[in-house]
């Protein structure tokens, strides 16, 4: 009865899992290297912000990706419109993640709440993505998007 909830895009098979792992892990470490190398309160801001609209970057060699997604050939694509993901649409599908970036900006209760919220969170989104049929996750239903593999274009 879940997979009524999650939009049916028709894909052949979901994307691989272990890639969009490793995708945001190349994204988590960017939100780390701005909140340790910038001043606070800018590093940790910009990280925050950063986590919320980076699958929406459609500018120079992205379209629809982060850093992490170029990097592991992935984009977000809205799944009604079928383009590339933008600012918008990558709010909302990170908002699960964006709740445990915040909760990580605050020294002490912040990480506490963190533990025990926003690693729940995280964990419950790969379980969905291990777990659905589609790969969906709980971001990927709120911001109607779906990852999918960017085939390279041919010249």
């Amino acid at each position: 009865m879940m997979l009524a909830v999650f939009p049916s895009t028709g894909a052949p098979s979901k994307t691989s899992i272990l890639n969009r792992v490793i995708a945001k892990l190349i994204d988590l470490i960017l939100v780390v290297a701005f909140a340790v190398i910038l001043p606070y309160p800018l590093g940790p801001l910009l990280g925050f912000v950063y986590s919320l609209v980076a699958d929406g970057l459609n500018f120079g060699p992205f379209e629809g990706q982060s850093v992490g997604k170029k990097v592991m050939r992935l984009q977000v694509v809205h799944t009604l419109r079928r383009q590339p993901a933008n600012a918008r649409d990558s709010v909302y599908r990170n908002a699960p993640v964006g709740v445990a970036t915040f909760f990580a900006l605050i020294p002490v209760w912040g990480w506490l709440i963190l533990c025990l919220i926003g690693v729940p969170l995280m964990l419950m989104e790969v379980y969905l993505m291990v777990s659905v049929e589609t790969g969906h996750r709980l971001g990927d239903v709120m911001g109607d998007t779906e990852v999918i593999e960017k085939t390279p274009e041919k010249s």
